[in-house]
C-alpha cells in the first residue's frame, strides 16, 4: 500500500495507523531514502534530496519480500513497483489549510506556494494515476480531519465499503473567491 500527497497532508501519520491497523511494517520513504543512501545527486536549490528511484524501488520490494507486506509513504507516489501495490490512496487537502499548515511549520512561501499549487493542480494524484492506474488510486480528503476520522475513512476505502471520491481544487476555486485569489498568488 503506498499513502501519498503533497507534503503537508499526514501521510506518516496515517501510513502508520495502517500498519498497525493490518499489521504490516510502516516505511517513511523519506526516512529511508536519508537513512540508506538511496538518492543519486542533491538539488541544492530546493534543499533536497534527489531520490534514485531505481535503488528506492529495489529496497522496498525487497522489504515487501521480507515482511509480506508494507505502507510506504511518500510524496512522491511511483515508489514501488505496480505489480506489489494494491491501494494508492492521495492525501488531498484544501490548498488553503495546506497554507497555513506549512506557513505555521515555518517553510519558506516560496516553498510553501509551490505546494499549495502542486496540492490544486493535482500533481500527486496525476501521477498516482498515471503510474499505478484509477483502479487502485483511491482520493481522501484530510481537510480539517482528525487521524482517527481519516483512518477510519481509508480504512473503510479499503474494505470497499465506501465509494471513491474526486477531489478538484480548480473547479471548487471558480465557485470560491477567497480559493481563486489564494491560487491566483500562486
Amino acid at each position: 500500500m503506498v499513502i501519498t500527497g503533497t507534503p503537508g497532508t499526514g501521510k506518516t501519520s496515517l501510513g502508520k495507523g495502517l500498519a498497525e491497523a493490518f499489521s504490516l511494517m510502516h516505511v517513511d520513504v523519506p526516512l529511508l531514502v536519508e537513512k540508506e543512501g538511496l538518492y543519486s545527486d542533491v538539488d541544492r536549490d530546493r534543499g533536497s534530496k534527489v531520490v534514485s528511484l531505481s535503488k528506492l524501488r529495489r529496497r522496498l520490494h525487497g522489504l515487501l519480500m521480507e515482511t509480506g507486506g508494507l505502507v510506504a509513504s511518500s510524496h512522491v507516489p511511483d515508489v514501488l513497483p505496480s505489480r506489489d501495490v494494491d491501494y494508492v490512496l492521495v492525501l488531498r487537502i484544501d490548498p488553503r489549510a495546506l497554507l497555513h499548515r506549512l506557513l505555521s511549520r515555518g517553510w519558506p512561501e516560496g516553498k510553501v506556494k509551490e505546494n499549495v499549487a502542486s496540492e490544486a493542480l493535482g500533481i500527486c494524484l496525476a501521477q498516482a494515476l498515471d503510474y499505478y492506474g484509477e483502479v487502485k488510486v483511491y482520493e481522501l480528503d484530510v481537510t480539517n480531519k482528525s487521524l482517527e476520522d481519516v483512518l477510519e475513512e481509508a480504512t473503510k476505502m479499503i474494505k470497499g465499503e465506501v465509494k471513491k471520491t474526486t477531489i478538484d481544487w480548480l473547479a471548487k476555486a471558480e465557485e470560491d473567491e477567497d480559493l481563486a485569489s489564494l491560487l491566483a498568488s500562486c
